[in-house]
């Protein structure tokens, strides 16, 4: 357990209305470990959370890979949290292989970080600025959904942050 805890460990501390993401690591397919440090973006880190079995998931992440790959270089990174359990964990790399998605995926088939996040449905994804405020949390996707996610991404590029709805 406490191994647990020094291995994952996040934290949101709220400051005014605000929450803030406190560093965590995880790790990542090929058993690297990763900080929150070393992925956030200079512009906006999105975080999801998805399975293999999740198809509103999938949709999300394809998105959320078209507009990564036009907008990494200007700050945006996507970390994508599988919470498949450790009997479905081989399935993970070869469905991210296929997908062809170039962003990170993480996993956590113990559902660490699913419970720090608390996280319930998936989808579910964490808007976070570079200052690692929480800017917004959405469960669920559906193709209408796409928009707002643009818009949110588009304005988080640009250093705008305050016309954004949670």
């Amino acid at each position: 357990m406490l191994r647990k805890m020094t291995i994952l460990l996040l934290a949101f501390t709220f400051v005014g209305n605000a929450a803030t993401v406190k560093d965590f690591s995880a790790k990542d397919l090929e058993g690297k470990t990763w900080r929150l440090d070393s992925l956030l973006g200079a512009r906006l880190t999105i975080i999801s959370f998805w399975s293999t079995t999740c198809a509103p998931c999938k949709e999300e992440l394809k998105l959320l890979d078209s507009l990564y790959e036009v907008y990494a270089d200007s700050g945006l990174s996507v970390i994508a949290v599988n919470t498949d359990t450790q009997r479905r964990l081989p399935q993970v790399e070869p469905m991210v292989i296929a997908q062809g998605w170039d962003f990170k995926v993480l996993v956590d088939p113990d559902g660490d970080l699913m419970r720090i996040f608390k996280v319930g449905p998936i989808p579910h994804s964490f808007y976070i600025k570079p200052d690692k405020e929480l800017l917004k949390s959405v469960i669920g996707y559906t193709k209408k959904d796409a928009s707002t996610i643009i818009t949110t991404i588009l304005n988080a590029v640009h250093g705008n942050y305050s016309s954004q709805d949670g």
